[in-house]
């Protein structure tokens, strides 16, 4: 019984591999042989005015993208070239500062007002020196750092000459208890000259 059984089994497994085989050919029959598509008339027309515009355009697409690649090109020459400047500007910026560093002592300074003319800037002088005391502030040093600000010349009065943040923030300090408005900076030398 159990040999009868086997043999059925293995008959059936031959049946099955050989309709499997024969299926795969039909498969490959219908796949190489083209399917006729239908087209309407004008769907055909449509189709021939699309590529008639293509051919006209091509040239003017294909020296686009000559243009687009000489672009591209272009591109990275300039970033290559923004790269290499930063890394000059860099080592530059780091050359000037130690050279500043090693010049000047004096980091720090005071920025007591700004001002848009010189007589503003006068007049609020002569009055913070009326009115504040010389040992309040240890570096007498006056400077008038002018900068411009959106197309607007400014010049910013600018006292001591300190090389550490501490000692500057405790002048400020004292100053702000004289009621004069202040805050720490940073050291430029431009010496203030008097026009009186």
């Amino acid at each position: 019984m159990l040999l009868k059984w086997s043999l059925e089994c293995m008959m059936l497994m031959g049946v099955l591999v050989l309709s499997a085989c024969n299926s795969s050919q039909q498969v490959k029959v219908t796949q190489a042989t083209p399917q006729p598509i239908l087209i309407q008339k004008s769907d055909l027309e449509q189709l021939k005015i699309s590529a008639a515009q293509w051919e006209s355009s091509q040239p003017k697409v294909e020296e686009l993208l000559k243009l687009e690649n000489k672009l591209t090109q272009l591109a990275t020459n300039l970033k290559q070239l923004n790269d290499s400047d930063a890394l000059n500007t860099r080592v530059n910026d780091e050359v000037n500062n130690e050279s500043i560093l090693k010049t000047h002592t004096a980091l720090f300074a005071l920025q007591i007002a700004a001002f848009k003319n010189k007589n503003a800037l006068q007049k609020k002088l002569s009055e913070f020196q009326e009115k504040i005391p010389q040992n309040i502030i240890s570096p007498t040093e006056i400077n008038v750092e002018t900068v411009s600000v959106n197309n607007t010349t400014f010049y910013r009065l600018k006292l001591g000459a300190y090389s550490n943040s501490a000692d500057a923030k405790s002048d400020c300090l004292a100053l702000i208890k004289q009621q004069v408005t202040c805050f720490v900076s940073y050291y430029v030398q431009q010496p203030y000259r008097s026009t009186i």
